[in-house]
């Protein structure tokens, strides 16, 4: 007799049950949160890898997918090399059927996938409070690949409220991009994404391209020295094809939820979404800085978040390691604090080429996660 639970890759076909999988399953917290992947789950793979492989579990009685995950392929820098990097995202399950005997034919059938296409080194961020996550698949058992944590991606996310002077940075100006200057922005973006672990190899992508959907010129934030590109931000707002939307509150946020939406009327201060609501927030993605400088990224983001407030948004969400020096510049904003561990995978075969990482800083970029 033919197992219930069938495990397979996606298609479009797939394409609305893998919308209903993502909005049905939440993360806990006192603000319950769900990401969404609407109007096109495969869109929102476009930026998360140039070649995608989506696993579904799918229940054979009911025809609904009831677990998923997906297997990306960048080009990230590695020792500084351009090299191609598997993420993992989007590990779902529905609830009344986790097992861990689906889990573990899971993680085969990855298997499979990584023997027919190899790939020396994977990724993944787990958030916090995925507890339940980090134990059934970090404990290295029989047939899953090894989780090794390499510490702390911080993901703060920057409130768009109250009133920020200029941040000037000597020598420095700040001004938007326009097209003219895209090609000296990514030949700067690969130069010092270099000197980082993880940190994205641009190629042929351009704004506007599927690697990069929503992003025009504007949207990017460059550093000048004289005529010299020095730093470079992008404010990403990624609402037309991934999406926050909060679904519950609980405990204290709570109760306190309609008297601090009645302060918000009054003040600077974003009211907090109705449960169901989506959140509207601007990835800060493509940061980089000539020689890591806090100086240049301070400039840069106080520009960003001055130009930004007052357009609708709510927040700014960051994304530097948490021994990344540039880190040190989100303390000077009041923020949710939000983060998660960054995990390198690979299976025993690989654990030579992982042992020689240097001691380059790690740089994920959000927006592309």
């Amino acid at each position: 007799m033919a197992a219930r639970f069938q495990i397979s890759l996606a298609d479009r076909t797939d394409d609305a049950e893998l919308r209903w999988r993502m909005a049905r399953d939440k993360m806990q917290g006192s603000m319950e949160l769900s990401f969404r992947r609407e109007p096109d789950y495969f869109r929102g793979c476009s930026v998360q890898g140039y070649r995608s492989q989506i696993i579904k579990c799918t229940d054979s009685q009911t025809g609904r997918i009831v677990g998923l995950g997906a297997r990306h392929t960048k080009h990230l820098f590695v020792n500084g090399v351009t090299t191609q990097v598997g993420y993992l995202s989007d590990l779902r399950g529905d609830p009344d059927v986790r097992k861990k005997t689906l889990l573990a034919r899971g993680y085969a059938f990855l298997h499979d996938l990584h023997v027919a296409d190899h790939l020396p080194l994977y990724f993944s961020i787990i958030l916090g409070g995925n507890e339940e996550a980090v134990a059934n698949i970090t404990t290295a058992r029989a047939g899953l690949p090894i989780y090794e944590s390499r510490g702390r991606i911080l993901t703060p996310a920057i409130h768009l409220d109250r009133r920020k002077p200029e941040q000037p940075c000597a020598g420095v100006t700040v001004r938007k991009a326009t097209a003219s200057v895209m090609p000296q922005v990514f030949e700067f973006l690969n130069r010092e994404n270099a000197s980082k672990q993880l940190a994205p190899s641009y190629r042929d992508e351009t704004v506007g391209s599927p690697a990069l959907p929503g992003l025009t010129p504007e949207d990017f934030y460059i550093a000048y020295r004289g005529e010299h590109i020095v730093g470079c931000i992008a404010a990403w707002d990624q609402s037309g094809f991934r999406q926050t939307h909060v679904e519950s509150y609980s405990g204290s946020l709570r109760a306190v939820r309609p008297f601090y939406n009645i302060a918000a009327r009054i003040s600077s201060l974003h009211a907090l979404p109705a449960p169901g609501e989506k959140v509207p927030y601007l990835y800060l993605s493509m940061i980089a800085a000539e020689d890591n400088r806090k100086d240049i990224f301070a400039a840069l983001l106080r520009t960003v978040y001055r130009d930004q407030r007052g357009r609708g948004y709510h927040f700014l969400i960051a994304g530097l390691h948490e021994q990344d020096p540039l880190s040190q510049v989100l303390d000077d904003y009041r923020n949710i604090d939000a983060g998660g561990t960054l995990y390198l995978i690979y299976y025993p075969e690989d654990a030579a080429y992982v042992s020689k990482l240097d001691g380059r800083t790690f740089y994920v970029d959000m927006a592309t996660v």
